[in-house]
């Protein structure tokens, strides 16, 4: 090494270290506590609530910000945030030009309580604020945001639900927002993860929930998204893009080994299927309000299940009484097959027939269950619904109108070996109180009940019929 790269060198560290022997000399002498006062007093006129730093406040060098400890941000009605830990990171340089940048942002064990009254009033809102519409936003920008091992709880007065996130970590990268009156949404860029230990709400828990996020020019990338779920392990990914009218949506999902008994307790439904099963999910929508993404709706959704265990009812057992006395229905039976991944809101207005309230000959085995839908401008098509017992099988077809909650003459079938149907009934109306039709061999053939069932399999297995039902689940051998 030339002797005039080493002078360089040895010019170069003596300045470093006189810096830092500044810098540390000046974090030293000042205490910024004596301007905690004053600090707490300019944070609470600017949010609104009472902040308070019970802690004590300092300058770090590496990196070089200031950090302060237990703080506590708080209304009238009660605590809002409280941090054990948080640290500004400052850009030197422009420190030194009389300029306040930010470079990094970390908070450490924040626990966050949002709270939305009766009248749609959430806790963190300042009373009489306004948004000027139209108004310039300022550029901002900043290297990264971190929160770890974070507590969130949301509660909503009027329904009364809480909502409650547990070991919460988030890490924002290059986060830049633009300096025009437009949509902030079409403005900012990020990239971004999270991860959540626990996400609850009443009996839904999620756990170990991550996903990775871009943001750039109003499109959301949410890629991947895994979660544990019911039991089961999930997977999938979110697009939403937000830079055109209306906006647009993309969701591929899929939930894999799910307990059926954890997905119904968690939904809050009497059901009481046992076994695994599979959810999987690509839709599509548009619009800016649940009602307009509801008619947008499409795509395909779809569950599935192999020798599930029903603690209620022998479906075997049931339909044979049913042919024996003709007076039980079976929409019930369909029930199983509507309350699919769909089902949460088509089954609200059946009872489960009297299936859930009495035994038949419980418990029973479905062997398969398949019920898939395909669905266009939130109209779902039962595309493919059926299971399949030890002896008999049982299939739906017809419509569900999401957005006006209407049965489109769905129909119950259960099936002799070719597809064909024995007997069918019929479901209309609204999901709140559906129309349950009667029997078709009932009213189409008199006689005694035995003769009638006698009539009914000669009329279809002794000619020709129309096939009900060609889908993937095949009659029990």
């Amino acid at each position: 090494m030339s002797v005039r790269k080493k002078r360089i060198l040895i010019i170069t560290g003596a300045i470093v270290l006189l810096f830092l022997i500044a810098a540390a000399a000046i974090i030293a002498l000042i205490d910024i506590n004596s301007y905690k006062a004053k600090i707490e007093s300019a944070a609470s006129e600017a949010m609104g609530k009472e902040v308070i730093i019970k802690g004590r406040m300092g300058l770090s060098l590496f990196p070089f910000g200031i950090y302060a400890r237990d703080i506590l941000v708080r209304n009238k009605e009660g605590d809002i945030l409280s941090v054990e830990k948080l640290h500004i990171g400052l850009a030197l340089v422009p420190l030194l030009k009389k300029q306040f940048r930010v470079r990094e942002f970390e908070l450490v064990r924040p626990s966050v309580t949002i709270v939305k009254d009766a009248a749609g009033r959430y806790n963190f809102e300042r009373v009489g604020e306004k948004t000027v519409s139209g108004s310039t936003r300022t550029s901002f920008s900043i290297n990264e945001i971190k929160l770890s091992h974070g507590v969130l709880v949301y509660l909503d007065k009027k329904t009364g639900n809480r909502t409650e996130l547990k070991d919460l970590n988030v890490t924002i990268n290059d986060l830049s927002t633009g300096s025009t009156g437009e949509d902030t949404l079409m403005n900012i860029s990020f990239a971004g993860k999270i991860n959540c230990g626990e996400i609850r709400r009443k009996n839904l828990v999620i756990e170990k929930f991550r996903a990775e996020i871009k943001a750039s020019k109003g499109i959301f990338n949410i890629t991947p998204v895994t979660m544990d779920i019911f039991g089961g392990t999930a997977e999938g990914d979110i697009t939403a893009d937000m830079s055109i009218r209306p906006e647009s949506f993309k969701l591929n999902f899929k939930l894999i080994k799910f307990s059926f008994e954890k997905f119904y307790a968690a939904l809050e439904k009497k059901m009481t299927i046992g076994g695994e099963g599979t959810i999987t999910a690509s839709l599509t929508a548009h619009g800016k309000d649940s009602r307009q993404i509801m008619q947008s709706l499409s795509g395909e959704f779809s569950l599935r299940g192999d020798n599930l265990s029903i603690r209620a009812m022998d479906i075997d057992k049931f339909i044979s009484k049913f042919e024996e006395t003709q007076k039980f229905t079976f929409t019930d039976i369909g029930a199983f097959l509507i309350a699919g991944p769909l089902g949460m809101a088509a089954s609200k207005g059946l009872s489960y027939g009297n299936v859930y309230l009495q035994t038949y000959g419980g418990p029973g085995i479905i062997r398969k269950l398949n019920s898939y839908w395909d669905i266009k401008d939130g109209v779902a098509d039962a595309a493919d619904c059926a299971l399949a017992t030890e002896r008999n099988r049982v299939a739906i077809k017809g419509k569900l109108d999401l957005v006006n909650e209407i049965y489109n003459d769905l129909i119950v079938a259960i099936l002799d070996d070719n597809g064909c149907s024995r007997f069918e009934q019929k479901i209309s109306g609204p999901f709140s109180s559906p129309r349950i039709g009667a029997v078709s061999a009932v009213q189409s053939i008199g006689g005694p009940v035995l003769n009638l069932l006698t009539k009914a399999k000669s009329l279809v297995n002794g000619g020709k019929c129309e096939e009900f039902y060609h889908g993937s689940v095949q009659h029990p051998k």
